[in-house]
């Protein structure tokens, strides 16, 4: 019942599911144990954008998909600010949206982001995922497919 209340609220408040821009089958291509992805609502004081997050059949959160639909949003900033400036080694992604940038400690991913026209997607993976990895050029490719997605 409750579920079902917030849901209504979020359609009346005419929100984006965010969850609607990737499939659990998309998101399996770099994580095959995701089994659900559920709408987690808003991003802490970002009002406009949405969170959804893959789980596990379990219930451990695996990836997070960001939404910013602020178009003037920088991918940069966005990164900084998701992992910390102290903690962040941030690299451009060449050939993906109009422009996209990672973070990674260690070598492995942190966060990613995406920017086109439509906004901003950003990625956050549980499992480890290599700099200049296959992997890492899937996620990106999953973002731009998010983007595409959000209109």
């Amino acid at each position: 019942m409750f579920l079902a209340m917030l849901l209504l609220a979020a359609c009346s408040e005419g929100r984006k599911d965010p969850c609607r821009l990737l499939s659990v089958e998309d998101v399996q291509t770099v994580d095959e144990t995701v089994a659900v992805a559920i709408w987690a609502g808003r991003d802490g004081d970002r009002k406009d954008d949405e969170v959804c997050v893959f789980h596990n059949a379990d219930g451990d959160a695996r990836l997070m998909l960001f939404v910013w639909y602020d178009r003037e949003s920088d991918p940069e900033a966005l990164v900084t600010e998701g992992v910390g400036a102290q903690q962040s080694n941030i690299a451009e992604l060449p050939g993906f949206g109009s422009s996209a940038v990672a973070s990674f400690k260690d070598n492995e991913l942190k966060l990613l982001a995406v920017k086109s026209s439509l906004g901003v997607v950003g990625i956050r993976v549980r499992k480890p995922v290599a700099r200049n990895s296959d992997e890492l050029n899937e996620l990106a490719r999953l973002a731009e497919m998010a983007l595409s997605k959000n209109h």
